[in-house]
């Protein structure tokens, strides 16, 4: 049942990201497009969908590619979850609030920074707070 309602919600949010949505629902649609691809370890959606340009050719600065590089990182991550809280746009900038969480993950509050590219919003960096609770 879990399963069906994150598909769900990914589902939604893909349809926000449409024509006519507001910025602020269009990033909060790439953030979660993100928390599904995260889920299902899905790194190419990661790295095609969701991930800016510029932090896609971090990867190939360091010998990887971005799929490589996600694939590592995912294989860490169990049962996610994340919760999005205030979005702030300002032109082609945004930011989102987000409270992060795995299995035997300390959770984290974390502040994502996006930009608007001419593929829509993509996560650029986040900058990250963890808590002292630990999820298992």
């Amino acid at each position: 049942m879990r399963a069906l309602g994150v598909v769900l919600t990914a589902a939604l949010a893909l349809g926000l990201a449409g024509c006519g949505s507001s910025d602020s629902a269009q990033v909060h649609a790439t953030v979660e497009e993100f928390v599904h691809a995260v889920s299902t370890h899905d790194a190419k959606t990661v790295c095609e969908k969701v991930l800016a340009p510029s932090l896609v050719a971090r990867f190939t600065q360091e010998g990887l590619s971005c799929e490589r590089g996600i694939q590592i990182f995912l294989a860490s991550v169990r049962d996610p979850t994340l919760s999005v809280g205030r979005i702030t746009v300002n032109r082609g900038a945004a930011s989102a609030l987000v409270l992060t969480g795995a299995r035997c993950q300390k959770l984290a509050l974390a502040n994502l920074l996006l930009v608007k590219t001419s593929g829509g919003w993509r996560i650029a960096s986040e900058s990250r707070e963890a808590s002292s609770r630990r999820t298992c």
